[in-house]
């Protein structure tokens, strides 16, 4: 009976949106992190999937309908970017000089940390595209040799650790700015931190929304160049 009911396409999406909705439950009486809805879901599906020993391919029967909504989803960010396009107008030279040197910084410092733990360059390659969307992080690391299974698990877990970490960052730095809380979240943690943007205000949601792009076009660009930096240097 349990194994007839968790191979319904059904199961996966109930498991998935009703934890979700409980996180959000939860985070409303209780604002800590770990009841932050879209970080509730993942650990506790985890969590749920091993208790009852139930594979992830079982799961993703019908989790797969809600992941086909991902991609939809971050396009539909463009609604609030032109709501608030006068945002992007008065601060395009600071968002653009901001996220680009934010890649470089980021992309030296995998070359760094090759260098110190003596990683290979599939590792590194892996990792390059930590910080950028699932869709485009999983090309890129195909692209230069990397784990693509090993990829999507540092994405997932950098959107989150930004997305949880991002609000107090802030508070503890005193960045009030919503243009600069936006970008800082689109770009550090994607998708998952845009999510938390959404919820900090219209202007952060559509900066980050915009982030998510701008920042995947630098690491598609700059990446192969981190990589070749490790072959010379090795």
């Amino acid at each position: 009976m349990i194994r007839e009911l968790t191979s319904s396409p059904f199961f996966g999406i109930v498991l998935s949106v009703a934890l979700y909705l409980l996180g959000q439950k939860l985070h409303r009486k209780w604002p800590i992190p770990i009841f932050t809805p879209l970080v509730f879901a993942i650990v506790m599906t985890i969590v749920l999937l091993l208790l009852m020993d139930i594979s992830y391919e079982t799961y993703f029967i019908g989790g797969q309908y809600i992941n086909i909504w991902v991609t939809p989803a971050t396009v539909a960010l463009a609604i609030k970017l032109k709501k608030n396009i006068e945002h992007l107008r008065a601060n395009v030279v600071a968002i653009l000089s901001g996220i680009g040197i934010g890649v470089v910084f980021h992309t030296l410092l995998i070359v760094a940390l090759s260098l110190i733990f003596q990683f290979n360059e599939e590792l590194a390659a892996t990792l390059f595209p930590k910080s950028v969307t699932t869709a485009i992080a999983l090309g890129v690391s195909e692209s230069l040799g990397g784990i693509a299974s090993l990829t999507v698990a540092v994405v997932v877990f950098t959107g989150v650790l930004g997305a949880v970490v991002g609000p107090s960052i802030f508070k503890w730095l005193k960045i009030t700015d919503p243009v600069a809380q936006g970008v800082a979240m689109g770009s550090g943690s994607h998708a998952m931190g845009t999510t938390k943007a959404i919820e900090m205000g219209e202007v952060q949601g559509a900066m980050s929304g915009l982030s998510i792009v701008l920042t995947g076009i630098a690491v598609v660009i700059l990446a192969p160049f981190g990589l070749f930096l490790i072959q010379l240097l090795f």
